[in-house]
């Protein structure tokens, strides 16, 4: 069975590792980036959820959702 793949893009380190310890715990794929710029690099087809935060700094999360949205068609889910 596939893992879904999510992308979590947050800029802070302890949050980010808060959520992807709780998804990977019910068995979900979890690619990490600390900011807008590394997180569009990320992103590909197989990227099922992008779980994306607002306030960061450069590329803030509206920015990088508009970037997102050129490519793909996944689900965004702001965490604020």
């Amino acid at each position: 069975m596939k893992k879904e793949q999510v992308l979590l893009i947050e800029d802070d380190a302890d949050i980010r590792e808060g959520v992807r310890i709780l998804l990977e715990s019910e068995n979900y794929c979890v690619e990490e980036a600390e900011n807008g710029k590394s997180g569009l690099e990320l992103l590909s087809d197989e990227t099922d959820l992008v779980i994306l935060d607002i306030m960061m700094p450069g590329m803030n999360g509206y920015q990088t959702c508009l970037e997102i949205r050129r490519t793909s068609n996944a689900p965004i889910l702001f965490l604020s």
